[in-house]
Parts: C-alpha cells; structure tokens; sequence
C-alpha cells in the first residue's frame, strides 16, 4: 500500500522541524507491513538515503526480546520468575548482602528491584575499554552497588538488572545469550536484517550514523558529516546485549511486531497467555492503570490496551508501539538522539485507526486519577535542588504535580517535565507517561527522586 500523504507529511514535517538527518518507518496491520521505508539520509557524508532496511541501534526495544526469552523459559520450566536470582546464579551479589537475596526475574523484568541504574552501564559507555567485558564479570561487580529504594517499592530503570537477567537466561539454556536470541528469536521470525553485534552495526553498507548538534560531550567522536556531529558509540556493547544491544532495521521490527501480537500461533513459540503476561501492568503508576510489563510501556486509551517502548543512545532515537488486540503496530527509528520518535509513531498510530490519546504532542497525555489535586503546600515537600551525574536539577510546585527542571541525561538540551501527581510519593510525566517516584528516609523526609533510573539526590 505504501505511505499516506498524511503519514508522509507526518515524517517530513518531523525529521525538518528538529533538524534530524533521517529516518525510517514502518506500519503493520492485520499481520501485514502496510507500509514501510526511509525519510532523509541515514550518512549525511555520503547522503545515503535511510530505507527500510537500513541497520540501527534498536536500544532499549532490545527489552522485549529478553523478556521473551525468560518467559519462553518459564514455559520449559526452567525458569521461575518469584525465584531468587541467586537460586541461578550463586555470585550475584549487591553491597546489601540481604536486599541481593530478594532480588528476582521479575524485579528486574519490572524494574522495581530498587537498584535502578548503578553506574555500570555508564562506565560502559563512556569508556575507551569496556570494564566489565562478560556478562558474568558485570554480576560480579553488582557487588559495589547500592540501592536507590527497597526492592519493590518504586519504579527505577535498571539496564544492569536486564544484564543480569541476560546472564540468567545464557546460564539456564547453556549456550550464550547471542545464540539465544538469533536461535530462538531472529531466525523463527525471519529477522535477517538484524544481529546480536554491535559490530555488524558499524560494519554494515547500510547502516545509519548516530548525530547530534551542539555539544555531544563525551560522545563527540571528532568526525563531522557536514554540520552534524558524529557520535561515538563504543565498539564493544556485549556485556548489555540483553538491554540494549540488539541491531536491527524497522522492516525486521515489523516482523517482530507481527510475531508479538500473534496470540494464536507465534513463530516466538509463546502461548498467548505468556505474550499477554509480558505485555500487561506488572508494576502500576499509582491508579492510572498506566504502568511497566516485561519489556514494554503499558498504556490505556479508553478500554484498549497499548504497549510500546523507546529506545535512546547518543545520537539515536527508536519507539515500537503496538496496539495488540486491533493487531495495528509503528516502528519509528531516528538519528538523532535528543528528539524522541516516539512523538511521531503516536501521530502515525493516529492516522492507521484514529486517534489514540492527543492530535497535538503538545498536549498532555489523558491518564487519569483519583489522587487529589495537590496544592503548593503539598508540594512543599518535594521542591528545592537535586544533583545527579549530569549536574542539577530543581524541582518547583506545579498545577497538578511537579515540575522538574535538569539537565539532559545524554547529548541533548536541559528539559522540563511536567507531572502530576497519582499517588504517595508518585508523579508521572504529562509528556510521555513515565514513573518519577520520589523517596523518603526513614524519618520521613524526601531524600531523592528517581528519573529514567537515574537517582537525584537532594540538596
């Protein structure tokens, strides 16, 4: 069928209006790809066009495909998601030698193990030679991190519990992680596109460049495409394969996206009772209904359920999203980092079945509540200065929750949230509907909130 002048435009206005580069879409309805390509140019230097088997970084999207893999272990029995970590994998071990026997699959799946990010990813990262080069060195060296809340109580992103679980997952089936997922995911879906090395990634003749403008810090790799920034992203990403590592184009998403939503008969080899679970609330924000599955964002829009996920390194922004029980789902991949594509897969999903939530992504999303209404004295609690990795942020008294003001956690420029407020302690983002708990000690004074799993420690 190809692109809808309204969904051509939709890009186009997108990828001009933020100074991106390029990028690449595809749409799925009823088990087919309706619709698929690329906008722009995925080599700015070369001006390759982006198409729909141009090769990205999936990042973050990468989370579904573990939590597809523990359930598929679940259902061969080898896996029980209430069941320590330890139980398989004896080393495991966080500074609290006592929280590190409560921590579980499905803690990790649902990040609220109360680890939230340990700085290990970071150093990664950042780093010219990866520290931690296994998945079983990065375990053991869990035993220098400490702990943003209980585990269980609140919401905190946690790509060194998805490692963990990666680990797990290699450890139960005896063979490596990346055999894993190409044996029991990519080739029964037919992902061809895709690989399980970042390397391939960098290697590939169609491939993308991650960009950035302004000041890409520590990712600034010296080399410029015209006025664009090349971002640079480390060669050695292994160790977080199971949490962000996963290469691939949005021809192959889609295909992904068709085996996740079929219930009937997956080439995943899940029962529909498994691939509902992962994609159901497993930890709410506060009574919204709104919450996190195993690998997936999980939304309402009046009684539909809808799923997705982001993805975001320095110079790259991905969403998936999915619309399950009307079998609709959107992959939107793009090169530019600090603009996120999950703003234009909402407008696409808009144009495939009618609106979901908002026409104007300047509009807030209609999660609802029975929370009170806070005043500024209810606030006061919460409000003053916070430091995290990046630097400081403040938190002021809004409307109907929060507002936070911090800088990027990445390449791109300070942000501003708006939240409101949907229980104890509980704010979600008015933007993108994402969890910012706030912790207390135990004399009751707030003492740091939590923010895409980074912990923001008050002043």
């Amino acid at each position: 069928m190809g692109f809808t002048p309204d969904q051509e435009s939709i890009i186009a206005d997108f990828i001009c209006e933020n100074d991106i580069p390029g990028a690449a879409v595809a749409i799925v309805r009823d088990n087919q790809i309706i619709a698929e390509g690329g906008f722009g140019v995925a080599d700015v230097a070369k001006e390759a066009p982006a198409t729909e088997h141009t090769v990205w970084p999936i990042c973050s999207i990468t989370k579904s495909f573990t939590g597809v893999s523990a359930m598929q272990l679940v259902e061969t029995g080898k896996l029980r998601l209430d069941e320590p970590v330890q139980t398989y994998l004896p080393d495991f071990r966080l500074k609290d030698k006592a929280a590190s026997r409560l921590m579980t699959t499905r803690l990790f799946l649902r990040h609220n193990s109360g680890m939230g990010r340990t700085g290990h990813q970071d150093r990664t990262r950042e780093e010219a030679v990866n520290p931690f080069p296994t998945r079983e060195s990065l375990v053991k060296a869990l035993d220098s991190a400490e702990l943003q809340s209980a585990p269980g109580e609140a919401f905190s992103y946690c790509n060194e519990g998805f490692a963990t679980i990666g680990h797990t997952i290699e450890t139960l089936a005896g063979i490596s992680l990346e055999e894993y997922f190409t044996s029991k995911i990519l080739d029964p879906v037919g992902m061809s596109d895709t690989s399980i090395d970042f390397m391939d990634w960098k290697n590939s003749t169609d491939r993308t460049y991650a960009y950035s403008r302004g000041d890409a810090g520590a990712f600034d790799s010296g080399e410029r495409h015209g006025d664009y920034i090349v971002v640079r992203l480390n060669d050695d990403y292994q160790t977080f394969l199971s949490t962000g590592g996963i290469v691939s184009s949005v021809h192959d998403l889609a295909l992904y996206q068709i085996a996740s939503m079929a219930y009937e008969d997956s080439p995943l080899g899940l029962t529909a009772g498994s691939l509902d679970h992962m994609q159901s609330v497993q930890f709410p924000f506060g009574d919204t209904g709104w919450g996190y599955g195993f690998g997936y964002w999980v939304f309402w829009a009046g009684s539909t359920r809808v799923i997705g996920h982001s993805g975001g390194l320095p110079g790259i922004s991905t969403y998936s999203m999915m619309i399950p029980s009307e079998k609709t789902g959107v992959v939107v991949f793009t090169n530019r980092g600090d603009r996120k594509a999950s703003f234009p897969a909402e407008q696409l999903m808009n144009t495939v079945r009618g609106q979901v939530w908002r026409g104007s992504m300047s509009e807030p999303l209609p999660f609802s509540t029975r929370y009170p209404t806070p005043s500024a004295g209810d606030l006061s609690d919460y409000t003053g200065s916070y430091e995290f990795r990046a630097g400081t942020a403040t938190v002021e008294a809004g409307d109907s929750g929060v507002v936070i003001k911090t800088p990027s956690r990445l390449d791109g420029p300070p942000v501003s949230i708006t939240t409101r407020q949907v229980g104890p302690d509980s704010f979600m983002s008015q933007d993108q509907g994402m969890s910012i708990p706030f912790v207390r000690d135990r004399s009751g004074q707030v003492v740091r909130f939590l923010n895409g799993g980074y912990s923001y420690e008050r002043v």
